[in-house]
């Protein structure tokens, strides 16, 4: 999987550093997709990810913060997110999404959400993985 980091230098050269490692613990190293990953301090949120399909792209999108093992774990569930969307096994619909094949409208509840709950229960494991030394 090739990428592109568009933040501060610091944040840059932290995010480049564990991609590699997040990456291929998702098995993601092969992927021919793309991926953008930005920095955008207005992010309402910690993190999104975001499909553009067409484009065989995703953009994940990082609100930065001075605590590097609070992106760290944002940024490992985020990628658990274009994991999902790679292989398939989470689909964007219009009135929703679909996971491994059951649909779920837009207004379910967050923490209930099956691709919620993956990517919370890998975040930190990832992470902690990535800075291994």
């Amino acid at each position: 999987m090739q990428w592109q980091v568009e933040a501060g230098p610091a944040t840059k050269r932290y995010i480049e550093c564990i991609l590699p490692s997040i990456t291929g613990q998702l098995g993601l190293s092969r992927s021919r997709k793309y991926l953008m990953i930005k920095a955008d301090r207005e992010l309402e949120e910690q993190g999104t990810t975001i499909p553009l399909t067409g484009l065989d792209t995703f953009l994940v999108v990082l609100k930065p913060t001075r605590n590097l093992v609070n992106l760290g774990i944002t940024l490992a569930h985020e990628l658990t997110h274009v994991a999902q969307f790679a292989k398939g096994t989470l689909q964007l619909t219009p009135r929703g999404k679909r996971w491994k094949g059951k649909f779920y409208p837009t207004d379910y509840p967050y923490l209930d959400q099956p691709w919620e709950v993956q990517a919370f229960a890998r975040q930190e494991i990832l992470f902690r993985r990535a800075i291994e030394l």
